[in-house]
């Protein structure tokens, strides 16, 4: 069975980080504990999490000490270690917190452990490895980029299902699991015919593009993606758009756009607000007499 000794930016990063090792057993050293402690006092995310931790801690006490084992809910178990090694090289200072934390992970390696160091901190995690202890990242809550919904998905149709699509100007989704307003783009299997099409949930079929091809303000898309943006943004039955993409690809030039044709030219609107994170360039003056 292996152990894992967490690091406390993997606590903070994740309040129930100890609890996602099923059937294992997990180490806080008793430095985690205490730099939880100072932690708890702030009014941000981490002093929240750090006074989560500590409830938590609390509750687990009433199945028995934290110095010894702990039953944990999915099996497996919990300890507060004390113990550190003395056996750190000497370019390692015994009183950085980093260092304690390393000193009682290699502490229960000697002891006989399987023991795997959990940490946020890179930096941490090659020392850890200098010392001969298997380290990893917590990686529990990391979304694969290909897993992102990026709001088109593709579909290989045939010939006729293609032709039925511009005759008809809607055909049965060969997708099943489509969100409403999904993009799709229909490729007929063998043959160069393709289609751009939007999942319209009122008639549960794909439709065609109707405002793809616009040029509001003069601004013309130049790919799939923009057109599928404008298709969006010059609908007025939708009330939300969020655009994702790198930086000059275009997202805020289509979105003033659309904006400036649908608020001055169509008046379907009054007025226009744009917001943005400000963002400062150097330090902040501060107070200035005058």
């Amino acid at each position: 069975m292996k152990t894992f000794v967490l690091d406390t930016n993997v606590i903070l990063h994740d309040p129930m980080s100890m609890f996602s090792f099923e059937g294992s057993r997990v180490v806080l050293p008793l430095t985690v504990i205490e730099e939880l402690d100072t932690f708890k006092r702030s009014n941000d995310e981490r002093g929240r999490s750090a006074r989560f931790v500590s409830r938590k801690l609390d509750a687990l006490r009433k199945g028995g000490k934290l110095s010894n084992w702990v039953p944990l809910e999915h099996g497996g178990k919990l300890k507060v270690e004390i113990q550190v090694s003395d056996g750190l090289p000497k370019a390692f200072s015994a009183h950085t917190k980093d260092n304690e934390i390393l000193s009682c992970a290699l502490y229960l390696k000697k002891q006989g452990e399987n023991i795997v160091f959990i940490s946020k901190d890179i930096n941490l995690r090659i020392k850890a490895e200098s010392l001969g202890l298997e380290t990893q990242d917590y990686e529990k809550e990391k979304v694969d980029i290909d897993d992102l919904y990026k709001g088109w998905r593709e579909a290989a149709v045939s010939a006729e299902a293609i032709d039925a699509f511009y005759k008809d100007k809607r055909i049965p989704s060969p997708i099943a699991d489509l969100i409403p307003n999904e993009f799709v783009i229909l490729k007929a299997e063998g043959t160069s015919k393709s289609a751009l099409a939007r999942y319209d949930m009122k008639t549960k079929s794909l439709v065609p593009l109707v405002r793809a091809d616009s040029a509001p303000w003069g601004i013309k898309p130049l790919n799939i993606e923009q057109r599928f943006a404008l298709e969006l943004l010059l609908n007025p039955d939708i009330s939300l758009v969020t655009l994702v993409g790198l930086a000059g690809s275009g997202k805020t030039m289509i979105a003033l756009a659309s904006a400036l044709q649908q608020t001055l030219d169509e008046k379907l609107y009054r007025r226009i607000l744009v917001a943005r994170p400000v963002i400062a360039v150097g330090h902040d003056l501060g107070f200035l007499p005058g």
